[in-house]
Formats: structure tokens, C-alpha cells, sequence
């Protein structure tokens, strides 16, 4: 593999791994809205679940919708009513978690 390969190969696993780290932090910001969550144990959770998700069996509705085999592994649907609150907090999450990327 060359140079520039090596890079691209790079640069998008970071992309990769920043964007699961959003999912993290706007997963996390629904537990801390929804469910009253501390936003230590909300991140904890929503990392948990982020690995559990990793090596879980999916379900893959029209080529489009992933469903995982074990219910409690679906990511949480916000609330339209609380879409600007997890919003808020998600960008609270992102920067007070951010070195844990």
C-alpha cells in the first residue's frame, strides 16, 4: 500500500471513529434528557451500548432500517418536543467528553 493510500486508509478511520463518538454523545444526551440520567452514567451507557452494538446480530429492513435481534441494543428515538434539549446537551457531552475519543 503507498503513501497515499496509507493516508486515505487514515483518515478514514478517524472519520469513522469521530463519527461513532457523536452518535455516543447525542445517545448519551437522550439518556441525560429522557431518562434523568447523570451525564457521567448517561456517557457510560451510551458507550456500553455503542460496543454491545459492535458484535450484535442486526436486522436489516428493506436494505434500509437496522433493527438488532436484542430490543434493548436499538438506539433510543428523541422526542420531537425534546429534539433542541438533547441538542443542547449533546453539545455540553461533546466537549466535556471529547478527550475520550
Amino acid at each position: 500500500m503507498g503513501i497515499g493510500s496509507s493516508l486515505m486508509v487514515k483518515l478514514q478511520e478517524e472519520e469513522i471513529r469521530e463519527k461513532e463518538f457523536e452518535n455516543i454523545i447525542k445517545e448519551a444526551a437522550y439518556y441525560v434528557v429522557v431518562d434523568e440520567l447523570s451525564r457521567e452514567t448517561a456517557f457510560n451507557k451510551a458507550k456500553e451500548l455503542n460496543e454491545l452494538r459492535k458484535d450484535s446480530q442486526i436486522q436489516i429492513d428493506n436494505g434500509e432500517c437496522i433493527e438488532y435481534l436484542d430490543d434493548n441494543l436499538n438506539e433510543p428515538i428523541v422526542p420531537k418536543e425534546k429534539e433542541n434539549q438533547v441538542n443542547a446537551v449533546a453539545k455540553e457531552l461533546y466537549e466535556k467528553f471529547e478527550y475520550e475519543r
